[in-house]
């Protein structure tokens, strides 16, 4: 509020366009988990933990694959692909053996790797750090028991960055539109704003 006035005091930012078009709606702000619990079991019921919880992400990822098709498809077929290798869940798994806790582990694990695609010289590659970020966040809703929070129809999504399978979650049949204060116009999830005709 303005002081004395009564009334909402606009604020103006701007920024790169990743798709084209205008959009206006109630604002929809969504912020990271910082929290984590961390109730930690024996070395081996924590890898069964994270192996449980891997395999339901991909199955969540699989039920969102059912109604999508082109660079949709392939993009959710990558993070399928992703989760579905050994290397990727390697560090995390070395740190159960040490006692730690799964979710821990493997937020640590992602976020190393998250951290090394975002410093890369490409823009292809850096673009491709919110492709992990998604991954990593999905595996941490299934050990947390978190519930994804998705906007209402029509709302301006506002967040640090949106991750592709979060935004092929989303309902943008009556319109909406996206502002990140991250993330990339080369990113996974552009690439589907712009065939979509979201703007953002």
């Amino acid at each position: 509020k303005l002081p004395g006035r009564g009334m909402a005091a606009e604020i103006w930012h701007s920024g790169r366009a990743a798709a084209p078009g205008f959009a206006a709606g109630p604002l929809f702000v969504s912020r990271p988990h910082h929290g984590m619990r961390a109730m930690v079991g024996a070395p081996g019921e924590e890898a069964e933990k994270l192996r449980s919880a891997i395999v339901r992400a991909i199955a969540d990822i699989e039920a969102l694959q059912q109604g999508s098709d082109g660079d949709a498809a392939e993009i959710l077929e990558f993070q399928i692909a992703m989760l579905g290798d050994d290397a990727l869940a390697e560090a995390a798994f070395a740190e159960l053996e040490n006692g730690e806790a799964a979710a821990i582990a493997w937020r640590a694990a992602l976020d190393a790797q998250v951290a090394e695609y975002a410093r890369a010289e490409d823009e292809y590659f850096r673009a491709r750090a919110s492709d992990l970020a998604d991954i990593r966040d999905r595996v941490l809703d299934q050990l947390q028991g978190r519930a994804v929070n998705l906007p209402p129809r029509g709302a301006i999504y506002l967040a640090e960055d949106l991750p592709p399978s979060r935004f092929l979650a989303c309902d943008w049949s009556s319109g909406g539109g996206i502002a990140l204060t991250g993330g990339s116009p080369s990113s996974h999830v552009a690439m589907l704003a712009r065939a979509r005709g979201v703007p953002m």
